[in-house]
């Protein structure tokens, strides 16, 4: 059964397994399209792996097809619809900076950190859609990751973005080189106000 569709992937639930399929892009050549979406397969089930292995929630990876992935559909809230209501946002923005932490010191770069892309199951925030995501050791690419989950807050929670977000830094700094990517952070806001 089909639940969901983006813009590079279908959804596909199947007894609590979760299918991402990427689509045939016509308006590409066959051959790039095809490689391209192998490629960007294969990285992003390598990416929920690490991220797992780093101890990030994230849904498991049973197995990959040159331009799908099977993995655990993780059964829960999308935090985009959650955390503007819940009287534990404290805890969850706590666990997202955790996460955050883990990820950047594993040099793995989400790409999209939205409240789209967690999932808030018994207590524990799942992140989800690694397909834009990459590894680097930059610290700009993991300012720009906190950047992108800034902009969402103040796009989608604006009334609670700044609390949300002081709350996820100040728990970001468990990564040791924290200092650098939230001073990185800084430089790129007064950048954005300028563009």
């Amino acid at each position: 059964m089909e639940i969901g569709r983006g813009a590079e992937a279908i959804l596909i639930l199947n007894n609590n397994l979760l299918i991402k399929n990427r689509v045939e892009k016509c308006y590409r050549l066959k051959e790039i399209d095809e490689k391209l979406r192998k490629e960007r397969t294969k990285k992003e089930a390598k990416l929920l792996s690490d991220a797992k292995r780093a101890g990030v929630k994230t849904p498991t990876v049973f197995n990959t097809t040159k331009t799908s992935i099977e993995m655990e559909f993780v059964e829960g809230k999308l935090l985009r619809d959650h955390i503007n209501k819940a009287r534990n946002w404290e805890m969850i923005c706590k666990k997202i900076g955790e996460n955050i932490a883990k990820l950047h010191e594993n040099n793995i770069i989400h790409g999209d950190l939205t409240t789209s892309n967690m999932i808030l199951k018994n207590e524990d925030v799942y992140f989800i859609d690694f397909g834009l995501g990459y590894e680097s050791k930059r610290i700009e690419d993991k300012a720009i990751d906190l950047r992108v989950l800034e902009k969402t807050l103040k796009a989608k929670h604006c009334k609670r973005s700044d609390e949300f977000f002081k709350k996820i830094i100040k728990s970001y700094t468990t990564y040791e080189k924290s200092n650098e990517v939230i001073n990185r952070l800084e430089k790129i806001q007064v950048r954005g106000r300028y563009l």
